[in-house]
């Protein structure tokens, strides 16, 4: 069986500042638990890089994967990256330029990672959030690297070229964790809009559980809230004693 699970929003509430995020410790005591289960394979998936993602869930032993698929780490730590090594000073200038855009407008934070720049407009008036997007996609259109453009819930990113994506490494990595020559059952727990190119990838006898209470969903099951989610994770090492 493998556990794969979104952070902002699924094990983590929402908060008004991206670098405020935190794993509730009972989610985090459940995880631990459940990887050192023999039968479980635990992976984390975000959009957030590789780095950020394992400095705030901080587990051992588990598979992490970062910035929508394009960095992923195995249980021994090793941290591999799906674009050429070149474009991580592309993303750093295209930061750079974002936040001297953008920096000033209230209620807009830009996040800069290793290979791709997030605009974040949650805490923006409407005028504002409008006005950060088209700046964003505009930034796209004139660079020279054919940046993809990925919108999430109150964040809009630049991503590399290429087709990664959750739904994409989600699966590639339940494929390395075949044992005899079937891929395991999977669970997937997220609640972004980027979590539906996984729920639109999964086997009808693997489960995708939406967290939230209002978006429409691929999701065949559904959380409320994150509490909802730790729950959840209780019940499954219950279920796996």
């Amino acid at each position: 069986m493998a556990l794969f699970s979104d952070f902002d929003g699924t094990l983590a509430p929402i908060v008004r500042h991206p670098q405020d995020a935190k794993l509730p410790s009972a989610a985090r005591r459940a995880l631990e638990r459940l990887a050192r289960h023999r039968r479980l394979a635990v992976t984390m998936v975000s959009g957030r890089s590789l780095a950020e993602l394992r400095q705030r869930v901080g587990l051992q032993g588990i598979y992490y994967i970062g910035t929508h698929g394009i960095e992923w780490a195995g249980r021994g730590g090793r941290r591999h990256v799906g674009v050429a090594a070149g474009f991580a000073a592309a993303a750093q200038s295209l930061g750079e330029a974002l936040e001297t855009r953008l920096g000033r407008l209230p209620g807009i934070f830009v996040e800069r990672k290793a290979v791709s720049v997030a605009v974040h407009y949650r805490n923006a008036v409407l005028a504002v959030a409008l006005r950060a997007r088209r700046l964003v996609r505009e930034a796209a259109r004139n660079s020279r690297h054919s940046l993809r453009v990925l919108e999430g819930l109150k964040v809009i990113e630049l991503l590399p070229p290429g087709r990664a994506s959750k739904g994409r490494a989600v699966l590639a990595m339940a494929d390395r964790l075949r044992h005899r020559g079937k891929r395991p059952l999977v669970i997937y727990l997220g609640d972004d809009v980027t979590d539906e190119s996984v729920f639109r990838r999964l086997r009808p006898t693997d489960l995708g559980i939406h967290v939230g209470q209002n978006e429409a969903s691929a999701a065949r099951y559904r959380l409320r809230s994150p509490a909802e989610v730790t729950r959840f994770l209780r019940r499954l090492e219950e279920a796996l004693q």
